[in-house]
């Protein structure tokens, strides 16, 4: 499904996998401390920063200096004693000093969220996400290589519906719906990538002790292209089993093991191992180090030649507060893959993604921030026109009022 979707995907995993140890007790996310109480909170960020590949080419890529606005508004309210709907816009507008094509590019993210406790038992909710993304964070691979100075502009909507029922003071049942579209404005990646992906799965909590719950989950998975689905969609089983552990108040640690069964349309059908491990450790002083490993089938971003992938993803992500006022953030994401070719097209090839980052950040009060920011992405590629280099560094500052 190319990077654009790997990071989505990364960005839902890292928080289920880092989340306590504790069975939650309320349908209710935390509200950020700065939107307690305020219906309506209001946000700007702008940046300024410097892009050395901004189409994503495996050589000879084009740089520009880009300004970015990001206006955010967020709307937290309790429609009731038990229901809470939860709403946001964010605007992306980015100028390109040196940009073949549009300079300005305009993007909108759209969210949407309803939680409601039906009983001290039953809680549920549902919520939806909507991208225009014209100038995306993650570049996918090869394709600068096929189409010249491509657009990767992707609309994105993702809808979910979950639900929790207590059956017993430690046992648990939760259930989930997933659907994610795919749509990009290109022609050529229109007719190749444009497709969705769609979930449905049931996991049972069981809590054996305040800091350790148990937890088995059967997932099935579909993939559905708009374009030659006969060669390109897939269908997967997956079953589950793990633990969520607390050793002490400031660490958490989760693993989940499994076997995934996967149906291809267009080639072999496949048995493989899933696995998800994390674990998280608060220290003093805003500080914190997480770090993760998971094994799974991604799609790619050249379904034509290759089937999927199996990808090796390892992640550290680390924040420490060198003052009150002054914190220092940094992120390795590294993920090994193996690209599986389709019989007679092409080859198998080994991949290498490297994403690594780092952000200094000032606060002033509750109001402002500022930050030096860099951001480094690598692909090496046995197909050298997958391969890829891109840094951004830059400065940004964030108002809330």
């Amino acid at each position: 499904m190319g990077k654009f979707p790997d990071v989505l995907r990364a960005c839902g995993l890292a928080a289920a996998l880092l989340a306590c140890a504790l069975p939650a007790r309320a349908a209710y996310a935390p509200i950020p401390p700065v939107e307690q109480g305020r219906v309506l909170t209001l946000y700007v960020g702008a940046s300024h920063y410097y892009d050395s590949n901004i189409f994503g080419a495996p050589a000879g890529g084009i740089d520009s200096l880009v300004f970015q606005l990001q206006p955010n508004a967020v709307f937290n309210f309790s429609v009731a004693e038990q229901t809470l709907l939860t709403a946001s816009y964010q605007a992306s507008i980015d100028y390109f000093d040196s940009r073949p094509g549009n300079k300005l590019l305009v993007s909108h993210t759209v969210k949407g969220r309803i939680a409601h406790t039906f009983s001290p038992r039953f809680e549920g909710e549902i919520s939806d996400m909507f991208l225009a993304t014209k100038n995306p964070e993650t570049l996918m691979p090869g394709i600068a290589g096929v189409v010249l100075n491509p657009d990767q502009s992707c609309n994105y909507n993702r809808f979910e519906a979950k639900g929790r029922y207590t059956l017993t003071r430690r046992d648990v049942l939760k259930g989930v719906l997933a659907a994610g579209n795919f749509f990009y404005q290109n022609p050529w990646l229109r007719q190749n990538l444009n497709h969705g992906q769609y979930t449905a799965g049931v996991q049972a909590v069981h809590a054996m002790r305040e800091n350790l719950q148990t937890v088995a989950e059967y997932r099935l998975g579909a993939v559905r292209y708009a374009h030659d689905g006969w060669l390109k969609n897939k269908d997967s089983h997956t079953l589950l089993a793990g633990a969520d552990y607390a050793p002490t108040k400031l660490t958490a640690c989760t693993a989940r093991l499994g076997i995934e069964a996967l149906f291809r349309k267009g080639a072999p059908d496949a048995v493989l191992p899933y696995v998800e491990l994390a674990v998280k450790r608060d220290f003093f002083s805003n500080s914190y180090v997480s770090a993760g490993y998971t094994f799974a089938v991604q799609e790619t971003s050249d379904v034509s030649s290759y089937t999927d992938m199996y990808s090796h993803h390892f992640f550290v992500n680390a924040q420490y507060g060198l003052a009150r006022n002054l914190v220092l953030t940094a992120l390795c994401d590294w993920q090994p893959a193996r690209l599986n070719g389709r019989a007679g097209v092409a080859p198998g090839i080994h991949e290498n993604t490297l994403k690594a980052g780092g952000a200094l950040t000032c606060l002033f009060g509750k109001s402002w921030s500022f930050s030096f920011t860099c951001d480094y992405d690598s692909v090496r590629s046995g197909n050298h026109q997958r391969n890829l280099n891109r840094v951004r560094t830059g400065i940004r500052g964030r108002w809330v009022f």
